[in-house]
């Protein structure tokens, strides 16, 4: 009796923590997105969570792996549709598992390539040659290696995030498959590409 009442209490407990949440994720969409705040120290343990399972992804430290739970989040209480039938946490935990999946995926795809494989440098070369040799002309095998290590540099000065949209747009992703693949927004992907197109300027055009 008593642990059937103890089971009956703590389903009450978790509707009304689910009623809660879906009562701000609504506030923060159509109303008051002051509540944001809110709604985020109330998931914060889902966040937390969710950086502990995923302990170890290369070239990211703790602070990396919950700057990346912070922006899935942020996200999420945009793409959030109760219609869907999903209560709001179980949505988030959900996204916040693919979107560490996600990363780790194409962690795991560039680390089977050199960075240069990752940036399609052989693809690069004819583009770039102009500019660090100041000439148009077919490059010849001495200029090509110039050309590549000048390229090699370049992937050393993109972050992990720059290197895996660069790598994406030049195998022909357009922006919203970039940001539908890495699960962020498109204004993300499109504000890495244009820090990549200035790295590069700076790099090359400036030679």
């Amino acid at each position: 009796m008593d642990k059937n009442f103890g089971e009956g209490a703590n389903f009450r407990n978790r509707k009304m923590e689910e009623h809660i949440n879906e009562t701000l994720i609504f506030m923060v969409q159509y109303i008051d997105d002051n509540q944001f705040d809110k709604l985020f120290e109330r998931c914060k343990p889902l966040l937390k969570k969710a950086v502990r399972k995923k302990r170890y992804i290369k070239g990211y430290d703790q602070d990396d792996l919950w700057q990346e739970a912070c922006e899935c989040f942020v996200e999420v209480t945009k793409k959030y549709d109760r219609t869907r039938g999903m209560c709001f946490s179980q949505y988030v935990s959900l996204s916040l598992d693919n979107h560490f999946n996600r990363l780790r995926r194409w962690n795991n795809a560039l680390k089977r390539k050199s960075n240069l494989e990752a940036l399609s440098l052989d693809g690069l070369v004819d583009q770039a040659g102009q500019h660090i040799m100041g000439s148009s002309k077919e490059l010849t095998p001495p200029e090509a290696v110039i050309v590549k290590e000048s390229m090699s540099e370049y992937s050393e000065v993109l972050s992990k995030f720059e290197q895996i949209v660069s790598m994406l747009y030049m195998e022909g992703y357009s922006y919203d498959e970039i940001s539908t693949e890495l699960n962020c927004s498109r204004e993300k992907v499109m504000n890495a590409k244009h820090r990549c197109s200035q790295k590069y300027k700076n790099l090359f055009m400036n030679r």
